[in-house]
């Protein structure tokens, strides 16, 4: 699964992660701010090392209703 819509911080990509995203994608907030892709990247990877994550595999699909 591939979560689109609405993606414009690495929160927002992670909530789609958690539910089972494999991969994410950032459309319109590209236009709006050229650097979200690597804002979310790098803010993905600030998220992994803060909480001792080797890889964002690792929260893929751990949400539990």
């Amino acid at each position: 699964m591939i979560g689109i819509g609405g993606i414009a911080t690495a929160e927002d990509a992670l909530e789609f992660i958690i539910a089972g995203a494999a991969a994410v994608q950032i459309g319109t907030a590209g236009f709006v701010h050229p650097d979200a892709a690597l804002r979310v990247v790098e803010g993905l990877e600030d998220f992994c090392r803060r909480e001792g994550l080797a890889n964002l595999a690792q929260l893929r699909g751990s949400l539990q209703l």
